[in-house]
């Protein structure tokens, strides 16, 4: 969600007061009067933003300005304009999001290529909210995956849309569905060129123009191609970045684990203002969908509570027919055992977190995972 220039001005007279932190592609500002920043959450921001650009094929060089970031829950009620809102972004020359949240995947999404259009110009809020919504994290941050809706707009009522200039009055799940259905039938390198071919389009006569030039559909074949997508769902953003730790299957038992942890440490990110961490991880497993028990651990005396997991298949195009797209337990749900009840069913390239609440000190306990595959009759001897 794009703020006017003045909301920014006027709320940035104390941002100078703010500790920064200068990432890669991030100016990063927080009150640390009211929270820690942990050493991870900066390089998260920075690869978050590598992943987008990466995706069409930019550079990080070619990714514009760095963004500044201000987490702070007062910056960001001045800052956003609309009631009830707490995370925005500007259409500056150098993109400013505000955010009471540490990592606001849909506005960091806003600041590339795609999720805005020329400062003080921009796309209509329709592409900016397909784009950034298309981009949003359910594993950096606490969400839900968004699916796309198998009942999609009219042409007329897509052309009207375009026309909206308030993203209030937008409904996303809509933008985002049409995003996805011009992106998983023209793949990434068009959806490149249609990025570039929307340079200074405001309107919807200027979308179908772009349309025709990229893909050589009108407006309205654009919303016959939505219309046709089943709900679907498509890989979380976490699925492209770059040097998670992996852990790969060998037939053992595979063992999940990052003990010994710490708020400073330059893998652990923060994910909210009270207190929460997580840890990102991936996982190799056989391209045969199978069964596995999954247990969730902690050291004697540990309190479970806040103490989960997070994962979601990486399928690298829309998953149909499933509107659950990820598995979820805390420890608390393994009981005395730890072993969760149903065993999860799971095939190649899943990426995840551990996820719990920091202790006073810094430290972060997290969850020792164990996946053991279920046996089958297969591996059972013949009798003589």
């Amino acid at each position: 969600m794009s703020i006017a220039v003045v909301g920014v001005a006027l709320a940035c007279c104390d941002c100078t007061e703010l500790p920064t932190e200068v990432g890669e592609h991030v100016g990063y500002h927080w009150d640390d009067s009211e929270v820690r920043l942990c050493g991870g959450t900066v390089p998260t921001v920075d690869r978050f933003l590598e992943a987008v650009g990466g995706h069409y094929g930019w550079a990080p060089d070619e990714l514009g300005p760095g963004v500044e970031y201000f987490w702070d829950e007062e910056l960001s009620v001045n800052a956003c304009s609309w009631p009830g809102t707490f995370n925005c972004e500007s259409g500056m020359n150098r993109p400013i999001v505000f955010s009471n949240a540490p990592i606001e995947t849909h506005e960091l999404a806003h600041t590339s290529r795609g999720g805005h259009g020329r400062p003080m110009l921009g796309f209509p809020p329709f592409i900016n909210e397909a784009f950034a919504s298309r981009w949003s994290s359910a594993v950096i941050e606490y969400g839900q995956p968004f699916l796309t809706w198998p009942e999609f707009l009219s042409a007329a009522e897509l052309r009207a849309a375009l026309e909206v200039n308030d993203a209030m009055k937008l409904d996303y799940g809509l933008a985002f569905t049409w995003w996805v259905a011009l992106e998983s039938t023209y793949g990434p390198n068009k959806m490149a060129e249609f990025i570039i071919e929307l340079d200074g389009v405001t309107s919807a006569k200027g979308v179908e123009r772009a349309l025709r030039r990229v893909f050589g559909i009108s407006l309205a074949e654009s919303a016959a191609l939505a219309e046709s997508l089943p709900e679907a769902s498509i890989d979380d953003p976490v699925c492209e970045l770059d040097g998670l730790p992996t852990f790969t299957w060998t037939g053992r038992p595979l063992v999940v684990e990052r003990s010994d942890a710490h708020c400073d440490d330059g893998d652990i990110m923060n994910m909210d203002g009270s207190g929460g961490t997580g840890w990102l991880f991936a996982l190799e497993l056989p391209d045969t969908r199978t069964d596995y028990y999954v247990s969730l651990t902690l050291p004697p005396g540990v309190d479970p509570a806040t103490k989960a997991m997070y994962l979601v298949e990486c399928h690298g195009e829309p998953e149909f027919g499933n509107p659950f797209p990820y598995n979820a337990a805390s420890v608390k749900n393994g009981g005395a055992s730890g072993t969760l009840r149903w065993p999860w069913r799971l095939r190649g390239r899943q990426v995840g977190r551990l996820s719990t609440d920091m202790n006073p000190d810094g430290a972060v306990v997290l969850p020792r995972v164990v996946f053991e595959r279920v046996l089958t009759d297969a591996d059972r001897p013949m009798p003589p």
